[in-house]
């Protein structure tokens, strides 16, 4: 699925408005988000085994930002602005606490998870949406001139190659 223009001028236009502190770090980031939303966001790791995405649950009281701590920093960090994309796009309904069984308990069968609490996949467009907004604040965060974090290292260089490829309009 191709991005679209108007897709691609929706993301930039939230990613604009955002706050991105200076030099990047993701729970300065999140604290910044809530801040500027008047609402908390909580990160939540998720240690060992469970699964190597995330999830995002949102309560009347906050929003959860649940991550992998078993894979690396810069994948950690691309996971949580995944789930903020999801955030900022608007992605949240009440079935989004369907996935976190799956998620904490990866034992359970997906199938019965899926009887007991329904289904919860975001669309195709959802996930592209919510992966463009994390590659453009990644982008972002990264191409500051007064980031302060100097060169960018081979890994991250790499990732964000990658990703960019994934959306190129041109």
């Amino acid at each position: 699925m191709a991005v679209d223009r108007g897709m691609w001028r929706r993301c930039q236009r939230i990613v604009d408005a955002l706050s991105i502190p200076t030099p990047f770090e993701p729970t300065r980031f999140v604290d910044a988000l809530a801040h500027q939303r008047g609402r908390p966001v909580e990160l939540v790791p998720m240690p060992g085994g469970a699964s190597q995405c995330g999830a995002l649950v949102a309560t009347d009281q906050a929003d959860y930002l649940f991550y992998a701590t078993s894979t690396t920093r810069l994948h950690q960090e691309h996971i949580l602005l995944h789930e903020v994309g999801h955030l900022l796009c608007g992605h949240v309904d009440d079935r989004s606490l369907a996935a976190l069984p799956a998620l904490l308990l990866p034992n359970l069968s997906t199938d019965l998870v899926r009887r007991v609490l329904g289904r919860s996949d975001y669309s195709a467009a959802q996930e592209q949406e919510a992966e463009l907004v994390a590659s453009m604040i990644a982008h972002r965060a990264r191409r500051s001139p007064t980031s302060g974090t100097g060169p960018v290292t081979p890994e991250v260089a790499d990732g964000l190659a990658r990703l960019g490829s994934i959306f190129d309009t041109g």
